[in-house]
């Protein structure tokens, strides 16, 4: 699949981590998928996370999902498991191997690194290959346990003015702060909790959907 910055808009990240259990993350993904959002991030990572099999079967699920929806599928920092079941896109943190490596390895891959300051941007900038870059955390986040200090909407913005790529921002967002990070121009924002642990998913991305 050829990446579109459009597919940045409505960002949703998540794996069993984050939620109960198998059935409660197909149950959440399927209602995101059927209420807009325009990117899935499948990620696996932290305490409690599916590995080996049980890690590839969900995911030959949830490929199966995203494709009924024609939403394009992402597999976090996993290139074996994106190339096996035939994911649109990989991404990559900063301690996930280098990017020139990663880049060489994803073939028809559409390819995300996230960055947390200028430094770690300008160290990437001109490495063919990226399609865009994740920019955060822009608030505190729980949803991960090494998460960098928060840059705030003052970072966010300067990375957007010397940024040559899309970008989309991630960390600690949520609906009482989401209009602050759409102001500065962004292409997008990714969200765990903002959705998994919605109330009311279909209203969430309606009203998401409103402020863009």
């Amino acid at each position: 699949m050829i990446f579109d910055k459009t597919m940045l808009a409505r960002y949703f990240i998540m794996g069993t981590q984050d939620v109960a259990d198998e059935a409660e993350f197909l149950r959440i993904l399927n209602k995101a998928l059927r209420s807009g959002i325009t990117l899935f991030q499948y990620r696996e990572k932290g305490q409690g996370a599916l590995v080996g099999q049980k890690k590839l079967q969900l995911a030959k699920q949830v490929r199966a999902l995203t494709a009924q929806y024609h939403v394009p599928l992402v597999i976090d920092d996993d290139m074996a498991l994106a190339h096996a079941i035939a994911a649109d896109g990989i991404h990559f943190g900063q301690d996930d191997g280098r990017p020139v490596d990663n880049i060489k390895q994803s073939g028809n891959l559409f390819v995300g690194v996230s960055v947390s300051n200028q430094q770690e941007y300008q160290r990437i900038a001109h490495v063919a290959g990226i399609d865009h870059i994740g920019v955060g955390p822009i608030f505190a986040t729980t949803s991960k346990s090494d998460a960098k200090p928060p840059i705030g909407i003052s970072g966010l913005s300067q990375l957007i003015r010397i940024a040559h790529h899309p970008i989309v921002a991630i960390g600690g967002i949520q609906r009482d702060n989401l209009s602050k990070v759409l102001s500065t121009g962004v292409d997008g924002a990714a969200v765990i909790s903002m959705i998994s642990q919605s109330e009311d998913i279909q209203k969430t991305l309606a009203d998401w959907r409103n402020r863009t």
